[in-house]
C-alpha cells in the first residue's frame, strides 16, 4: 500500500509460491548481523531493526503461530507464579538419521525445565512420522533463557534456537546461537509454521498497525544504517516472505482456531464404551447414596427408640430400687423368697426383654449399611478404574515410530535387521507414554548399533545375515513390563571391566561378576564405542534410560549371553496418580515406600547391625546390605535403643539398601499428590498422600534415597577424617 508500484513490480518479478514442508527455501534469508541484534537484545527492537526479516523465523516479529493479544494472556495465565512465558524457535537438523523425533526430544527436555504450555505444530503432529524443520515452543519457567537454551542445545539434533520472552503484545529476543544463525539461513526449510510477518509493535505508537503484506512490501524501504542490513537482503527476505504470506492465510486460521494455554498433547481420544461404564457406575453411585440416606434415616428413628427405652428403662430401674426396702421388710414380716421373687418378675420382668425390638432393627441396620458399604466399594473401585482406563492409551502411539527409526538406522549402519513387535494393544497412563519415548529409542539404537552384528560377522558367526530385534510390551498386575530383545553379540564384560577401569569406576583387583558389568553401562558418559559417531559412542544413552525410568518410578535391567544376544527390561507402574505403598512409621511421622521397589522387610535386633569401614552394614542370608537410618536422614527424634528394629530393604537385585523404620503399618493404595512451589526439589520425596484419618504421608522416592544417604554417609566420612587430622 505504501510502495504500490515497487509491491506490483516485486509480485509480478517473483511469483513464488509458499514452499512445502522439507523442501529447500532459496539462499536470501540471511542471519542478522551483530549490529542488528545489538539492537534488540535486552530491550525492545528499533523500527530498523524490527522491519528487518533476518532473523529467520521471524522471532521479532509475531511469530509463526500468529497469536493474538487474548492468546499471549491466555498463555500467561496458565503460567505458573513467579514463572516467565517464553517463546523457543527451535531449528532441527535433517541430517539426522532420527530427525522425525527431534521435536519430542526437545519436549522431554524442555518439561525438565518448566511447564511446555503449547507447541506449534501440535504435540500430536510431533509424534507423526514427520520432519519438521522448525518447531515452536511455549515455555513457562522460572530460568533464564540463556539457561533454557541450554536445554533446547541437542547435538546433531538441533542447529539453532531463539528465545522470546512474551510481553507487552511483542516479543523481546533474549538469546540467539550466534554460531548456528549463519548456517541455520543457508539450510532453513520451508513450513507450514513459517512466516515473515513482521511485528506490528515495531511501528509508531501513533500509526495503525499495518496489515501484513503492507509491512512486507515497506520492509525494503528502510535504510540497511538502521539494523546493519543490506537492500539485497531485505529484497531477498521481503521476496521470501512474500511467497510464504500467500499460504500463510490457511495456516492463519488453523492457529487462531486452536486454544491457547492448553497443555500440549491434552487431549484423549476415549472410546465411547468406556464414557457409558462410567455412567452407569455414576448412576449406581446416586442409588447407593439414596440407601445411604434411608440407613441414615433409620439409624435416627433406632435412635429416637433407644432414647424411648432407656428413659422407660431408668423410670423401672427407679421403681424397683424404691421397692427394694418394702421387699426387706417384708421378709422380716415372713415373706417368703419365692413370693417377692414372683412379684417382682410380674413388675420388672419386662426389663429383660425392653431391649429386644431395638437391637433386632439395629441388626437389620448395620447388616444393610455393611453390604451397602461394600456396594459402594466395590463400585468405587470400579469408578477408578474406569477412569484410569480413560487415561490409558495404547503403546502403539510409541511402537508406530520404530519401524522407520529402525529403517533409517539400518541404512546408515549398513546392517540388516528385523523389528518384531508384539504388545502393541498394551495400554498404560498418558503421563507415562509422554516420557517413555527417550528411554525406548535409546535402548533399541544401543541394541542395533552395539549389539546387533555386520552382515559378514553374522554369517562367520554361524547366525542369519539379518539381526532380529523384538519389542514387546505386557502386563504383569499393576505394572507394564517393557522388553527391548536382540540377538546380536551380547555385552562384553571384559570390555566393560577395562573401560571402567579406565575410568577410575573399579579397581583394577576388583572381582567383577556378570550383573555388575551390566550395571555399569548405565553409568554417565560410560560407553564402549570404539568411535564416535552421530548415533553412539558419547556415553549419554542408557544413562538417559535408568534416569528417565527411575523418574517414572520403574527400573531397568539388562541381561545378556555372549554371542546370543542382549535383552533390556524395563519395569514401569501402570499409571502415576495412584500407587500401592508400604506405611511405615518414623517417630510420629508416617512415610509411604512404593511398593514396587520394596524388596522385603525384617525384625533385627541391634546386636545385627555391624560397622564395615564407618558403615552400618546388616547381614540377611550372607548378603551385607548397607542401612539407612530414617530418623537421622530426614532429622526425626526417635528412641534409637529398641529392643527390636525393622528394616525394609529396598531398590533392586543389584543396588540394595536398607531402611530402618521404627513400626511397619501395612500396605495401602496412595494416592500421590505433588509437591509444588518450595517444596519441589524436596530430597528423598516424590509426593505426599493424605491417608484415611485425615494425617499427611509423605511418599519417599527410593532412587533418589539411595543417592541421598550415599551423600550424606560420604559427607559424613570426611568429616569424621578431618577429626582425625
Amino acid at each position: 500500500d505504501l510502495l504500490p508500484e515497487t509491491s506490483a513490480r516485486k509480485r509480478q518479478g517473483s511469483k513464488k509460491t509458499a514452499p512445502a514442508p522439507g523442501s529447500k527455501v532459496p539462499e536470501k534469508a540471511v542471519a542478522p548481523s551483530s549490529a542488528g541484534v545489538a539492537n534488540v537484545v535486552g530491550g525492545a527492537p528499533s523500527p530498523g531493526a524490527s522491519a528487518s526479516k533476518g532473523s529467520p523465523s521471524g522471532l521479532s516479529g509475531g511469530g509463526s503461530s500468529l497469536l493474538t493479544e487474548y492468546d499471549v494472556l491466555e498463555l500467561k495465565q496458565a503460567a505458573g507464579v513467579g514463572e516467565t512465558v517464553y517463546k523457543i524457535i527451535v531449528t532441527f537438523n535433517e541430517d539426522n538419521v532420527m530427525n522425525t523425533v527431534g521435536g519430542i526430544q526437545v519436549f522431554a527436555t524442555l518439561k525438565e525445565a518448566g511447564t511446555v504450555l503449547r507447541t506449534v505444530p501440535d504435540f500430536e503432529q510431533l509424534y507423526e512420522d514427520v520432519f519438521y524443520p522448525q518447531v515452536e515452543y511455549y515455555v513457562s519457567s522460572k530460568r533464564t533463557a540463556e539457561e533454557l537454551q541450554r536445554y533446547v542445545t541437542i547435538p546433531d539434533v538441533t542447529l539453532s534456537a531463539e528465545i522470546a520472552e512474551l510481553g507487552g503484545g511483542s516479543e523481546r529476543i533474549f538469546a540467539i546461537a550466534p554460531e548456528k544463525t549463519a548456517s541455520m539461513a543457508k539450510g532453513e526449510k520451508g513450513s507450514p509454521t513459517a512466516t515473515a510477518t513482521p511485528a506490528p509493535a515495531a511501528a509508531p505508537a501513533t500509526a495503525p498497525a499495518a496489515p501484513p503484506t503492507s509491512a512486507i512490501a515497506a520492509a525494503p524501504a528502510v535504510p540497511a544504517s538502521q539494523n546493519g542490513v543490506s537492500k539485497d537482503q531485505h529484497t531477498g527476505t521481503a521476496e521470501q516472505a512474500h511467497g510464504e504470506a500467500e499460504e500463510g492465510d490457511k495456516t492463519r486460521q488453523e492457529a487462531e482456531a486452536k486454544k491457547a494455554g492448553k497443555e500440549a498433547g491434552s487431549i484423549l481420544r476415549v472410546d465411547s464404551k468406556r464414557i457409558d461404564n462410567l455412567l452407569n457406575l455414576v448412576s449406581e453411585t446416586v442409588i447407593t447414596k439414596a440407601t445411604f440416606n434411608q440407613i441414615t434415616s433409620q439409624f435416627s428413628e433406632l435412635m429416637a427408640q433407644l432414647q424411648s427405652s432407656e428413659s422407660v428403662y431408668r423410670e423401672k430401674i427407679k421403681d424397683l430400687f424404691d421397692a427394694l426396702p418394702d421387699y426387706l421388710e417384708g421378709i422380716q414380716k415372713g415373706r417368703t423368697v419365692k413370693e417377692i421373687k414372683k412379684e417382682i418378675n410380674e413388675k420388672y420382668g419386662d426389663l429383660f426383654t425392653l431391649f429386644d425390638p431395638f437391637e433386632a432393627s439395629l441388626k437389620t441396620n448395620i447388616g444393610k449399611f455393611r453390604s451397602t458399604a461394600q456396594n459402594l466399594g466395590r463400585i468405587t473401585g470400579e469408578l477408578q478404574e474406569g477412569v484410569m482406563r480413560i487415561r490409558m492409551v495404547p503403546i502403539s502411539q510409541i511402537f508406530s515410530r520404530f519401524p522407520r527409526l529402525v529403517r533409517d538406522l539400518s541404512k546408515s549402519l549398513n546392517k540388516k535387521i528385523n523389528l518384531v513387535i508384539e504388545g502393541e494393544e498394551t495400554e498404560l497412563d498418558k503421563s507415562v507414554i509422554e516420557d517413555l519415548l527417550d528411554p525406548i529409542m535409546h535402548s533399541v539404537r544401543n541394541c542395533i548399533d552395539h549389539g546387533i552384528e555386520a552382515p559378514a560377522d553374522r554369517i562367520a558367526a554361524g547366525k542369519g545375515e539379518e539381526g532380529t530385534v523384538l519389542l514387546k510390551a505386557s502386563n504383569e498386575g499393576n505394572m507394564i513390563i517393557i522388553e527391548i530383545v536382540d540377538d546380536g553379540k551380547g555385552i562384553d564384560v571384559d570390555a566393560v571391566r577395562a573401560k571402567a577401569i579406565e575410568r577410575g569406576l573399579i579397581h583394577p583387583n576388583k572381582a567383577l561378576t556378570d550383573v555388575e558389568a551390566f550395571h555399569l553401562i548405565f553409568e554417565p558418559g560410560f560407553s564402549t564405542a570404539k568411535q564416535i559417531t552421530n548415533i553412539s559412542g558419547r556415553g549419554v544413552g542408557l544413562d538417559v534410560v535408568r534416569r528417565q525410568i527411575e523418574k517414572l518410578n520403574g527400573t531397568v535391567t539388562v541381561s545378556s549371553e555372549r554371542g546370543k544376544g542382549t535383552k533390556f527390561t524395563i519395569k514401569l507402574p501402570l499409571t502415576l496418580a495412584i500407587i500401592q505403598g508400604l506405611l511405615v512409621r518414623v517417630g510420629r511421622e508416617i512415610y509411604s515406600i512404593p511398593i514396587t521397589s520394596v524388596i522385603e522387610s525384617h525384625r533385627i535386633k541391634p546386636t545385627d547391625i555391624k560397622m564395615i569401614d564407618n558403615y552400618e552394614v546388616f547381614n540377611i542370608r550372607n548378603d551385607v546390605i548397607s542401612l539407612l537410618r530414617l530418623n537421622r536422614l530426614f532429622g526425626i527424634k526417635t528412641d534409637e535403643q529398641r529392643e527390636y528394629n525393622f528394616v525394609v530393604i529396598v531398590g533392586t537385585a543389584e543396588k540394595k539398601m536398607g531402611l530402618m523404620v521404627d513400626s511397619l503399618i501395612g500396605e495401602e493404595d496412595v494416592v500421590i499428590k505433588p509437591l509444588r512451589d518450595q517444596f519441589t526439589n524436596s530430597p528423598g520425596i516424590a509426593g505426599a498422600s493424605i491417608l484415611g484419618d485425615g494425617s499427611v504421608s509423605l511418599i519417599i522416592d527410593v532412587s533418589q534415597l539411595l543417592e541421598l544417604g550415599l551423600k550424606q554417609e560420604l559427607e559424613e566420612r570426611r568429616r569424621r577424617e578431618a577429626l582425625i587430622r
